[in-house]
Parts: C-alpha cells; structure tokens; sequence
C-alpha cells in the first residue's frame, strides 16, 4: 500500500495536522483562566476551532454564523482568536470610537514575505514606522497635487479602451473583465513605473498570470498563522512555503529591474514623474525621518501593485 499516492496525501496530511497541532496545544498553549465575560461563540472543535465554519466564500459564512449569534462574536480561528463584528453600531465602535486598540493589522505569514518584512503601508502593524510612513505617503506620493497630475495618465488609457471596444464588429463578444483589468494595469503601471507590462515580464509568466499568484500568495490559508509553532510544516508540506518564495523572487527581480532601468542615465526621461522617480529622490533626502532604502520602495511598489491585485480579486473573482 502507497500512502504516499494522491489518494492517501489527503488523510496522512490530515494526521501531520493533527499530531502537530496537538502538540503545539500541549507543550506551547499557557493555561490561563478563561474569562467569564466573551462574546458568544459558536460550536467549536478541537484543535482546529471554528475554521471548518469558513467556506470557500468567508464574508457569506460570516454572515450566516452573525444572523445566529449575534453581530459580536468570537471565533476561534486555529489557535487564534478573532473578534467578528458585523452591524453598523458595532463597526463604529471599532472603526470610530475604539480606533486607536483596533487599528493596527493581523499579522500573516504572506504579507509579510512579499512585502519586505512589512515595510509597506498596507499590511504593516501600527506602530512609529507606519505613522512616518503614511505621513511620508500623504505628503509626498498621495496628495490632490499628485493625483491631479497623472490625470493625462488615465485619460490616455480610457480614450484606448474606448477606440479599441468601437473597432470591435458588432457580433464579437467583448470581454469586459479583460478590458477593464488592462485599463487598471496600463494605468496603475504608468503612474508607478512610467510604462504598461502586459507580456512576459516575469521569468516564467506573463504579468496578469504572475498578478494571480500574488494574489493567490496575500489571500492563501497558512498554516503558521493559525497554528503556531508548527503550522510551518503545514506550508512546506503542501508546497506552498515554495511557491511564496519562488513568487516574491520573481517580483523582486521585476522590482530590481525597475529601479535600474529608473537609474539609467542614458534613460529616456518622461516629462512626467512617476512613483518610481519620486520614491528614488525620497531616498536621496537626508533631511527625512528615515532614510528609504531599495527595499523600502519595493514594499511600496508592492502595495502599489496589491491595488491592481484587490481590484481584479474582488471585483471579478470575488462573487
């Protein structure tokens, strides 16, 4: 008997979980008296918590579990726990009135790769770095001045996708999910590197194929987020530990080859500034809080890039 052939991997991946998690609980979980006064929780199971409750679709099984129990609940994720909130009068109460305890981000094991160790500005925890950065970001990169001009940018890009839906016969099918991601990147990549990348920009792939995998990197279940200690194993089993890293080597290299084609001094110069050229002249101040290194800008490109990411995700795969 093969217990290592595609029908067994399944179950014996099952029994790692169970035997790593159960030691992890045993040797690692504090015991701590359990206070008497938390939100209701639904049926749980052990070692994995509420996690089976999580469907393919998250928000609509939330939705579900709040019309049950309550639009405050605490759901064990793994051995983490989270605080669900799903009505306005609770969401205000985080979002407004309790905004400074509730701000800061979880953290998880994608994010943190693919964004340099959490340079970046969205997925950082809160803390004095993230406040210099987002007073960096608002003064510099995201202010009205700036965003007005890269209007010719977006402009350019929807007279393009205008010619080109007119020129198609009327009998043709359009793909609209299509049009509007190249509009979204055109744009996106010239306001941040000066040009478009849709072919094969990337070792292996073409640029949306390698915008998915990111996507699919920032967005995937891993386990060393909600096992601690030995969810690790989890992800190297499965091979997704390798695909993170193979991934974020890809995005570096294109990062790399940004900055130095920005560097070139024999580089055609646009007349108009770009992220890239304004993050590298950041990085020549010295008069800044800090100064930003190579990797600081990559993470910012990321988080660039993360937009055109959560605009294709959700708006056309989401639902």
């Amino acid at each position: 008997m093969d217990f290592f052939s595609p029908n067994y991997l399944p179950w014996l991946l099952a029994l790692v979980i169970l035997i790593f998690s159960s030691l992890s609980f045993l040797f690692f979980t504090k015991k701590s008296k359990k206070p008497t006064n938390l939100p209701p929780t639904p049926p749980t199971l052990p070692i994995i918590g509420n996690l089976h409750q999580l469907g393919k679709l998250p928000h609509r099984s939330l939705t579900q579990l709040s019309k049950k129990h309550g639009p405050v609940m605490l759901l064990r994720l793994g051995q983490v726990p989270c605080l669900v909130v799903s009505s306005p009068e609770t969401a205000k109460q985080v979002l407004q009135t309790h905004d400074l305890e509730c701000c800061s981000r979880p953290f998880s094991h994608g994010p943190k790769r693919l964004c340099y160790n959490l340079l970046d500005l969205a997925f950082g925890p809160y803390s004095d770095y993230w406040k210099e950065m987002r007073k960096l970001c608002v003064s510099e990169l995201f202010t009205v001045k700036r965003v007005h001009s890269f209007r010719h940018v977006r402009e350019e890009e929807l007279g393009k996708m205008i010619k080109h839906i007119t020129q198609i016969s009327p009998n043709n099918p359009v793909n609209l999910s299509e049009l509007v991601f190249s509009l979204t990147n055109s744009i996106i990549c010239k306001v941040a590197f000066g040009k478009t990348y849709e072919g094969k920009q990337f070792e292996s792939s073409k640029f949306q194929e390698s915008i998915d995998e990111a996507m699919a990197m920032l967005s995937s279940f891993w386990g060393a987020d909600f096992f601690p200690y030995v969810g690790w194993f989890v992800d190297v089993f499965t091979g997704l530990h390798w695909r993170l890293e193979k991934c974020f080597r890809e995005f570096d290299a294109f990062f790399e080859r940004v900055i130095e084609e920005h560097l070139d001094p024999n580089r055609i110069k646009s007349e108009h500034e770009n992220i890239t050229n304004i993050l590298l002249g950041l990085s020549k101040d010295e008069t800044t809080t800090f100064r930003l290194t190579r990797n600081h800008i990559k993470a910012i490109l990321m988080v660039i890039i993360s937009n055109l990411l959560f605009f294709w995700f959700y708006t056309f795969k989401f639902y």
